[in-house]
């Protein structure tokens, strides 16, 4: 074999988090293994995606072949990582799985007709980049990994949620006290909001922000000095910082019917911006476009889908089965997510034996 599994399984668990230097690992891998390789960059409104296609060296061009997709998708909003129950969408474990899944197919032979895709890139994005761009033939499978918590295995739409005012017009209160609020908590964003509203005093929020683990940020001013609610940290900040507009309206009025419970979130220039995970909005939906003196702007689209035709190799009952990646039709295999290496490629390797058979019949 041209590279050593659980080496390459390492380097690349250890460099997903940087861009740069995870798609030099894939690249290293890939040319290891001796493969026709071909890469795709496209940039996506939410970010850059990138695709890396393999073929088996000795398949002929034209023939009937098996193709086996793993999709990564990244946490929506800022840079971070994916709460554990969702961790199957994206991550580390989701190139491992990619990995286990060249090293299955090299053993097949040079000749046995498979194509491998992987791409990585926003979960608001790929999804429906995948489903407009690639030709998937009938024999498309995809490779996904048990998540490491317990999750809901249903299908869930990614629901972006511009917050707009027409014009940044505000009498701000006279605060004096400044300071750099955290939480990490579960809940935080929604213990924040019912916090704020139960203060005595003025109060403003700027730079506020959410990443997909939970982290919550801000800079909070207000009239007296406070003490923080059990989960949140203030650090009073001697000299104030320059602060871009507050996001007191904003935060305070978004629907949480429909996204009532947001993994990312950024203060804009004129307002907030939010996304979540949801079950699947409906068509017809009845979104408000309106709230206050705030344009509610939404964009909704499938993230996730339901796990029907689901082959689980390798999988204990213990593990939960969890979302799979939106974009691609067809059967999924399900691999475990933290069992040893070894014993998922014994699994996959028969099954990888199998389909190339068939599809040669």
């Amino acid at each position: 074999m041209p590279f050593d599994l659980r080496q390459a399984a390492n380097r690349l668990r250890n460099l997903h988090a940087d861009a740069l230097a995870f798609r030099r690992a894939l690249l290293d891998v890939a040319f290891a293994a001796g493969c026709p390789v071909s890469e795709e960059a496209v940039a996506l409104e939410h970010g850059d995606a990138v695709t890396l296609r393999m073929a088996s060296p000795g398949a002929e061009p034209g023939q009937p072949r098996l193709l086996v997709a793993v999709l990564d998708l990244d946490p929506l909003g800022p840079a971070g990582t994916w709460p554990a129950a969702l961790d199957s969408l994206g991550g580390p474990v989701v190139a491992q799985t990619w990995l286990l899944a060249l090293h299955g197919l090299l053993r097949q032979g040079r000749d046995a007709p498979w194509e491998l895709v992987y791409t990585r890139g926003p979960a608001l994005g790929v999804p429906g980049y995948v489903r407009e761009r690639w030709a998937q033939p009938a024999e498309t499978l995809q490779l996904v990994p048990c998540p490491t918590q317990p999750s809901d295995t249903g299908a869930l739409d990614g629901v972006a949620l511009t917050l707009r005012r027409a014009e940044n017009l505000w009498r701000l209160p006279a605060c004096d006290w400044t300071a750099a609020l955290t939480a990490e908590s579960p809940g935080a964003l929604a213990h924040l909001r019912a916090w704020l509203r139960a203060l005595p005093g003025p109060w403003t929020l700027h730079q506020l922000t959410l990443d997909a683990t939970g982290a919550l940020a801000a800079i909070l001013r207000a009239d007296r000095p406070l003490q923080p609610p059990a989960g949140m940290t203030l650090r009073e900040l001697p000299d104030a910082p320059r602060l871009a507009f507050p996001v007191n309206d904003a935060l305070l009025a978004w629907p949480q019917t429909w996204l009532p419970a947001p993994l990312a979130m950024r203060t804009l220039s004129d307002g907030l911006w939010l996304a979540g995970l949801t079950p699947p909005v409906p068509a017809d939906a009845p979104l408000p476009e309106q709230v206050g003196g705030l344009t509610l702007e939404w964009q909704v689209e499938p993230v996730a889908r339901s796990a029907d035709q689901q082959l689980l190799l390798a999988v204990g009952k213990s593990e939960a089965a969890g979302p799979v990646a939106a974009g691609l039709d067809g059967p999924i295999w399900r691999l475990p997510g933290v069992s040893e290496l070894a014993f998922a490629e014994r699994a996959l390797a028969p099954r990888f034996a199998g389909a190339l058979k068939a599809l040669r019949a």
